[in-house]
Formats: C-alpha cells, sequence, structure tokens
C-alpha cells in the first residue's frame, strides 16, 4: 500500500512538474491541477469537487455552479476561487436531469474559513430532497491541500488506476473500458438517448471508485479485487449487450443459479459462481448480500458442493483487523448505496457469514471454516464507527443492514442477521452466539408494535411501507422466530399480517405448511 502511495505521488509531481506550479497571469476556471503558489503570497486558491457518491445514480446530467467553477462531472477538482483570504461564502445553482429525464433545479451554499497561502477543496455531495437537489459539504473529504486531503486528489482517475490494474494482472482492462466508454458517450452525444449515457456512466463507475480510493491512499487487496471484478463483468456485458442493465439483473459467469433470471455466462472472462448485481450508473457489482443468500439457498437445496464453493470464493474478499485485542473479519461492500460512502458493512452479511462458515464446519469437518465464522462472529463487538453495525435502540441492540444509516432499523436484514447467529450457536454452543441471537429476538418482539401501519408492514423504521415481497418475507421470518423461540407474538403477528394480505385481495401465505416445513 506504502508503494502504491508513493508510486501515485511520483506520478503527480511528474505532471505537475510538466504544467507548473507557478501561476501567472489570470486563473485557469477549468483545468483540475492546482498550486499553492499564488499570484500574491498571501492569497488563497478554492477548489470544488462533485464526489460520485449520490451523483452517479441520482442525476444523469448535471451542470453546477460553484464561484468560478462550472461542474458537470464527478470527482474533479475545479477551481472556483482565487484571491484573498479570510471567509468565504459560496452561493451554488444550477441544474440536473434525473435518469427519468426530469429536470430539477440545484441550490446550496458552503462557507470557507482560509488561511493565507493555502489551497482548499470543498467537496461536495447532492441531496434529493422534495422538487430540488441541495448540494452539502462533505466535511470528512474536504479541507486544506496537503494536510487534510492528499495532492493527489488531483491525479487523473486513469493514471490512479492504471497501476492498479497492472499489478492485479490485468493491463490491458483499462484501455478495453476506454473504448466501451467512448462507444456509448458518442452514441449518447448522436442520439440524445439516455440509456447509452447510462451505460458510460455504469462503465465509468468502477474506474471512478478505484480511482477516489487509490488517490485516497484507502485502497487494500480486497477492495482491489472486488473493484476490480466489478470492472471486468460490467465492460463484459456491455461487449456483448448493448441495452443497459436493469434493477435486479443478475449476472453470473457460470452455468448454474439458483435463480432462473440470472444471466449465465459460462463462456467468458471470469470463472465463478458469485454474482454479479446490477446497479443504475454503477454497472455490475459483487455484493456479499447477495452472495450469501445463494449459498444459503444451495444449503437448503442439499447442493452442499455449490455452497462450499461460493464460500471458498468468498475468503480472499473478506477484510481482518483486530479490535480490543480480539481479531475479527468483515465483508466490505464497495458500491455507493443510498447516502452510504465506500466502503460499508452489512449486519445480514456478518450474521449469515457467521452462521453459514459454522454450518460448512459442520459438514466438512474443516476447522478453517469454524476459524472463519469466529471471526465473523466478532465483528458484533465492533463499534459503529470502526465497522460495527450493531445500535443500541429503544427495542434493544439491532444488527443494521446499512451501517451507515443507523436510524434506519430493517426488519427483515435483522432477522437474518439473527439466523446467521442461531446456526452458528446450533453448530458451536457459543452461548455468546445465542445472547446476540436472543436479546436481538427480543427486539424484534418490542418492535412489532411500530412496523405494523394497521394495514401493512413496514421495511424499515423510517419507511411507512414494504413491498409485497418483503411484506410476505416478513411473515415467513416472523414464523422462523417462534418456531426458534417459542414466543406466541411472533406467530400472532404472522397471522396478523397474512390478514393484511387478503384483505387487499392478494394470496395469503401457507402458514400450516410454514410452520411444518420450518419444524423439519
Amino acid at each position: 500500500m506504502k508503494r502504491a502511495i508513493a508510486a501515485l505521488v511520483i506520478a503527480f509531481i511528474l505532471i505537475v512538474s510538466i504544467v507548473g506550479f507557478v501561476y501567472r497571469g489570470s486563473p485557469s476556471k477549468t483545468g483540475p491541477l492546482g498550486t499553492q503558489i499564488t499570484k500574491n503570497d498571501g492569497d488563497i486558491r478554492i477548489y470544488a469537487m462533485i464526489e460520485n457518491k449520490n451523483a452517479a445514480f441520482e442525476m444523469a446530467l448535471f451542470n453546477i455552479e460553484i464561484g468560478d467553477a462550472k461542474i458537470n462531472e464527478t470527482n474533479v477538482p475545479m477551481l472556483a476561487y482565487t484571491g484573498a483570504p479570510g471567509r468565504v461564502v459560496f452561493k451554488i445553482k444550477g441544474w440536473a436531469i434525473n435518469w427519468n429525464g426530469i429536470e430539477f433545479d440545484v441550490s446550496g451554499e458552503v462557507t470557507v474559513s482560509t488561511e493565507a497561502g493555502k489551497t482548499y477543496l470543498i467537496t461536495l455531495e447532492p441531496v434529493h430532497e422534495p422538487g430540488i437537489f441541495v448540494m452539502r459539504l462533505d466535511e470528512k473529504l474536504s479541507g486544506v491541500i496537503g494536510r487534510d486531503v492528499p495532492t493527489t486528489i488531483f491525479l487523473e482517475d486513469s493514471t490512479a488506476v492504471g497501476d492498479t490494474l497492472a499489478r492485479a494482472g490485468f493491463p490491458t482492462e483499462l484501455m478495453v473500458n476506454k473504448e466501451l466508454r467512448e462507444k456509448y458517450f458518442n452514441l449518447w452525444k448522436e442520439t440524445g438517448n439516455l440509456s447509452y449515457l447510462q451505460a458510460y456512466r455504469d462503465l465509468s463507475y468502477h474506474i471512478k471508485t478505484l480511482g477516489q480510493m487509490a488517490k485516497l491512499g484507502s485502497l487494500d487487496g480486497p477492495a482491489v479485487r472486488t473493484l476490480v471484478l466489478g470492472l471486468r463483468a460490467t465492460d463484459y456485458y456491455y461487449s456483448h449487450w448493448s441495452e443497459p442493465g436493469r434493477k435486479d439483473m443478475i449476472l453470473v459467469f457460470f452455468n448454474d443459479s439458483p435463480y432462473y433470471g440470472a444471466l449465465k455466462v459460462h463462456d467468458g472472462p471470469i470463472w465463478s459462481r458469485l454474482p454479479f448485481i446490477y446497479y443504475t450508473a454503477r454497472g455490475f457489482n459483487l455484493y456479499p448480500v447477495s452472495a450469501l443468500h445463494w449459498t444459503e439457498i444451495y444449503y437448503k437445496r442439499g447442493d452442499y458442493e455449490a455452497m462450499l464453493e461460493i464460500l471458498d470464493e468468498l475468503l480472499p474478499f473478506a477484510t481482518y483487523g483486530r479490535y480490543s485485542g480480539t481479531e475479527y473479519a468483515v465483508f466490505h461492500i464497495y458500491f455507493h448505496f443510498q447516502n452510504a460512502s465506500v466502503p460499508w458493512v452489512s449486519g445480514y452479511v456478518q450474521g449469515m457469514a457467521a452462521g453459514l462458515y459454522a454450518l460448512a464446519y459442520n459438514l466438512t469437518g474443516n476447522e478453517t471454516y469454524l476459524e472463519t465464522a469466529r471471526l465473523f462472529l466478532n465483528s458484533f463487538d465492533l463499534p459503529l464507527d470502526q465497522n460495527g453495525f450493531v445500535v443500541q435502540t429503544k427495542y434493544g441492540p439491532w444488527y443494521l443492514e446499512y451501517n451507515y444509516h443507523p436510524e434506519q432499523l430493517v426488519l427483515n436484514g435483522h432477522i437474518i442477521a439473527l439466523q446467521g447467529l442461531y446456526h452458528y450457536w446450533k453448530v458451536t454452543g457459543d452461548e455468546r452466539a445465542y445472547n446476540l441471537f436472543w436479546e436481538g429476538a427480543m427486539s424484534v418482539k418490542k418492535a412489532l408494535p411500530d412496523f405494523d401501519t394497521g394495514d401493512w408492514s413496514r421495511y424499515a423504521s423510517i419507511y411507512d411501507s414494504s413491498s409485497e415481497f418483503y411484506h410476505r418475507l416478513h411473515i415467513k421470518l416472523l414464523i422462523w422466530l417462534y418456531m426458534k423461540t417459542g414466543d406466541e407474538t411472533f406467530l400472532e403477528y404472522a397471522k396478523k399480517w397474512n390478514e393484511y394480505l387478503k384483505e387487499r385481495g392478494l394470496e395469503p401465505e401457507n402458514i400450516p405448511r410454514l410452520l411444518k416445513e420450518m419444524g423439519k
């Protein structure tokens, strides 16, 4: 990692030595490269950048003015102000078009307190509010360049990514990706069809994410492996299909899948059972939630070979660490979702990983699986600001499906984490796992009245409803909790929520059959 950062710094020095550090004449309003030496020694410079986080999937097109900068691309610092130091106030204005072709106004205000002779970066994140996008400051990626933000932030993404891809063993992938991006960008320019722009954004996503992490010095082995796989999967898709991906599309480079609708490629550049999930403007991504869900399906079907193959394939993507003297493992997630930064952690993943690796040990006797399961169980002790996902609520402990959003208590994700804990306890007899399971189950019991709208169930504490799919899943998960705890409250709510299906004229779940199946 240190060598990679050093290489980026050297590349940056070479670039600025060619471009020149000393400013002469009027400031450039378009060039991303900046200087810490301005026209007067006491002058300051302020660059502005819109980060890819929300912009990628919220805005298809945008044009935003902040100071002297006009920004229409993400992750590219643009010179917004040069002049005397002090308190600088920026009024932000512009427009954006979402992927449905609807135009929105963009507004915001940012104040920067500056000191003489320094160069600053302000990073903006678009927040979608009713009828408008509001630009807000991301303080974690703003500040004095060279102190709070590394100077390598000015590198081109291709410069930052090229060496990473070469070291990962794919030196030509950047050129393949560039040709595809140019193809779809030109098609968009020729036709104005947003689907081609969507394809271009899909193809750009992993380059931008890899580049940003490299420039910030936060790339590690699991991140590189995950993002490079996503890049290759997305490049392959757009080399063979011109239609952009769609919601819930799954791509797998194998001749088998637990789902009929998955796009199976058995002669591609990758041979893997791992599923790649499509997200708008983010391309195809390895999502540990989906991978472990597939693992559980294969386990339930008795296809233990497929189950073990996925678990084995996932191991190189785990990140290991130590907290309070105890070693742990987490599966990070490396694509932006909702208001997440990259990477983030899901309690769903951690709980199921602990349970499924324990079950793998039970099947094989392989101690590596048992040790891996224990490391994932240890992740339940992590604080929220250190890859943690457990929050204490008025109901009791809650295992977050999205650890970057602690106010969003997701019902299904929490219960599925409990299922993993239960599996781990059944295999190992570890009382710590059972206590985590029991306390989490009692949290659900206390929360159920608040997840009941009176005619439906809520997906999460901050939502007023859920889809039919998740409502049915809630019923099944409550029956499972009833079978494992014996607490009648879970069965009562399962029956109550089943009645809501009938009231809407929908086919109800067969609760007697579910009880019988889970009893097995």
